[in-house]
């Protein structure tokens, strides 16, 4: 369903280029793109020495290479345009059209609406579970949370009062009733670690005001509270179904050897330690089998990376993605637009911490999270404004 909603944005953006609208204002824009290609095709060509499945090279050559080329056009398109006045919209529609659609498949679950076609419930992966205390969904769109939520959160608390509070906020409420609902325990936990997260990149950008860090300490209490009411609920309101719903959660953190993400982890290190350096090269096997269908794939994306791309490979994509966060703070250091760009940059890293244990990055959906940061290099922003006589830094 996407591929001709491609073609045809694709298609638009030749035509806008045409009219010299694709401007790179950044030296760093095209080497990124570059940068990461090449290591793609290494590792592809590691994979190939090794004999690993050529299916498994041939997907990773179309996930890193051709649509990272993709997302290259898109990337140039949108940082020529003013899409910092549309970002707020953009990311409250899709918060909503998430909760529309979660609301959908928990009723359609409950009543039988059947209001939509089959094979369009079986594309979206329109799955819902009832459990004692929680409910469980799932759908294509749903994983998207690890950025929207982050994104409003700092929204809500780097943006000035006349911004658009209200939508934000209520899009705010809306994608985390959504996390809740389809108990997306990876979003949950963003959201204790998503206001530090903002903070940090807001002191390190030279933005952080007082006010900032009043909001973020205002913003941490309110979980606090929650999770004090709820234990009061468990322990002396008879309300233990919600025993069920903090098991859910605190099953994000299982050691358990024989779960499923501890057993791949051990193969993956294992499987490392025989080739440490290079690494196994894209479609390496293991002992553990995630999918019968695909072998090669595995949902802790870090430590397929190592198993992947040995000691060398990590070390570079590391060094590769410190040198350009740390130009791309610079880069928000002088922008107008600070509050729009550390949101983004937010909601790229805690979109890099959910993939940990999930495979995220070996989609199309997720790969735009790695397109932010050329985004923000080659925007043309406003100059920052002069701070205010009563506005510092916080003490």
């Amino acid at each position: 369903m996407k591929l001709p909603f491609l073609v045809l944005v694709l298609a638009w953006m030749l035509v806008e280029g045409t009219r010299d609208r694709w401007k790179i204002r950044s030296g760093a824009f095209l080497p990124y793109y570059l940068i990461f290609g090449l290591l793609s095709v290494v590792w592809c060509i590691v994979g190939l020495a090794r004999m690993n499945p050529e299916i498994a090279i041939v997907e990773a050559m179309r996930v890193y290479v051709v649509y990272m080329a993709i997302f290259c056009a898109l990337a140039l398109y949108v940082s020529n345009l003013n899409y910092q006045v549309q970002a707020d919209r953009i990311v409250i529609a899709g918060a909503f059209g998430i909760g529309v659609v979660a609301l959908y498949a928990l009723l359609d679950h409950i009543f039988q609406l059947g209001w939509l076609p089959q094979w369009i419930e079986d594309d979206m992966y329109l799955q819902v579970g009832l459990h004692r205390g929680y409910v469980q969904m799932n759908n294509v769109n749903i994983g998207m949370l690890t950025f929207i939520v982050p994104y409003l959160i700092s929204r809500v608390l780097l943006g000035e009062r006349n911004e658009r509070q209200t939508w934000l906020l209520l899009g705010l409420a809306v994608a985390v009733v959504s996390a809740v609902l389809a108990s997306r325990r990876v979003v949950l936990v963003l959201l204790f670690i998503t206001p530090l997260l903002a903070f940090a990149l807001t002191v390190l950008a030279g933005h952080a005001r007082q006010r900032h860090l009043r909001r973020f300490v205002q913003f941490y209490t309110i979980p606090l509270v929650i999770a004090g009411a709820g234990s009061l609920l468990i322990v002396y309101g008879g309300f233990d179904f919600l025993d069920g719903f903090v098991g859910r959660v605190a099953s994000a953190f299982n050691t358990d050897a024989d779960a499923p993400r501890p057993q791949q982890h051990a193969a993956l290190m294992a499987a490392f330690a025989d080739s440490y350096f290079w690494g196994s090269g894209f479609g390496g096997l293991t002992s553990v089998i995630r999918s019968d269908e695909r072998p090669w794939t595995f949902e802790l994306t870090y430590s397929r990376l190592l198993f992947n791309a040995g000691l060398l490979g990590t070390s570079i994509l590391l060094l590769f993605f410190c040198s350009y966060m740390y130009l791309t703070l610079r880069k928000i250091r002088r922008s107008g637009h600070a509050s729009i760009q550390v949101s983004l940059l937010t909601g790229f890293l805690t979109v890099l911490i959910a993939a940990a244990s999930n495979p995220y990055l070996s989609s199309f959906d997720f790969l735009f999270a790695l397109s932010i940061i050329p985004l923000i290099l080659n925007s043309k922003d406003l100059l920052q404004p002069a701070r205010e006589p009563h506005e510092g830094a916080p003490q």
